[in-house]
């Protein structure tokens, strides 16, 4: 990788990690058992831009980021490790190639196994929800939640100009 390379990667991230904090932090609802919030799209361009181990820490420092200015809970480092392990799977998964069988895969890991279940245990650790409560109340904005991101990133991956703008920047 050549310098000019590196010097123009470390601004873009800069500028990923902002939008990520801004869809993650302002422009999201946070309820008391849950949260709404398109910052995975910005996880996925990343994801297709970045090394998988870059876009989890990117995620987790927009993440951290997040709680500390813009406090709408309770910190708690679970979540945090929760924002770099969908990096992580993001990454993997949107590394070299992305398809249709890449999505759904990638987005069914992050949804039912970490928002689901990984953010309950972190909700059920801070408040003694009873995980039936929790894990009721969640499932079904979960399924929505899956449904909506695939459906978004197969999109948003279908763009010509993201599709070749990315294909020029690696």
């Amino acid at each position: 990788m050549t310098s000019s390379l590196t010097v123009r990667r470390i601004p873009l991230l800069g500028a990923l990690i902002a939008m990520q904090l801004i869809l993650g932090g302002l422009l999201s609802i946070q309820l008391l058992l849950t949260k709404i919030s398109f910052a995975f799209i910005i996880i996925g361009l990343t994801a297709r831009l970045f090394s998988p181990l870059v876009t989890a820490g990117s995620s987790a420092i927009s993440s951290l980021l997040g709680m500390l200015l813009f406090p709408k809970f309770t910190f708690f480092p679970g979540f945090i490790l929760t924002a770099f392990l969908t990096g992580l799977v993001f990454g993997y998964a949107f590394q070299h190639q992305t398809s249709l069988t890449r999505v759904l895969v990638a987005n069914f890991i992050v949804v039912f196994i970490l928002n689901l279940f990984l953010n309950s245990l972190w909700l059920h650790l801070m408040y003694l929800t009873p995980w039936s409560v929790l894990l009721t109340t969640r499932m079904i904005q979960e399924v929505i939640t899956y449904v909506c991101y695939s459906v978004i990133l197969i999109a948003l991956f279908k763009i010509p100009i993201l599709n070749q703008l990315t294909a020029r920047f690696k």
